[in-house]
């Protein structure tokens, strides 16, 4: 599979029937489905598997950690994600940053990160996109983590 789309969240199941669900829609056997729990286990902090609550009864960033666990579950080479650091408390969006950054060295997927989050931008992409009304206005070399006074300058 070239790339995941899963965009919902079905509120009647558990988090852990889901990602059983996800799993089988991207045809990841029963040891690829543990290692990918086992693997993202800092990310969830023990706070979303096992627990027997129905997804609607989730907080904001525990449905946001469990959409993004469930985008990156058939190890897609393209990832799209749109605001992932909303809802998410500092220690989850430092853990996001990692399985992210991990997660780009171990497959070479390209992650396109969409935020108004400059300072999580900066840290982990190698290279950041300035759009306006769908263009591409500035294309910022950051492998050198150089981009933040060009983007100062931008928005200032």
């Amino acid at each position: 599979m070239i790339f995941s789309i899963i965009v919902f969240l079905i509120d009647y199941l558990t988090p852990d029937e889901y990602l059983h669900f996800v799993s089988q829609i991207s045809n990841i056997d029963p040891e690829g489905e543990k290692q990918l729990i086992e693997k993202s286990s800092h990310f969830l902090s023990g706070e979303i598997l096992g627990q027997k609550k129905l997804i609607r009864n989730l907080s904001a960033g525990q449905k946001q950690k469990l959409g993004i666990l469930a985008a990156m579950a058939s190890q897609p080479k393209l990832l799209i994600l749109d605001e992932p650091f909303n809802f998410l408390d500092p220690t989850s969006q430092n853990a996001l940053k990692a399985l992210l950054t991990d997660y780009n060295k171990k497959t070479g997927a390209t992650i396109l990160i969409s935020s108004h989050n400059l300072q999580h931008t900066i840290e982990i992409c190698p290279r950041i996109a300035l759009m306006e009304d769908g263009k591409i206005i500035r294309d910022i070399d950051n492998k050198a983590g150089s981009a933040l006074q060009e983007l100062e300058e931008y928005f200032a």
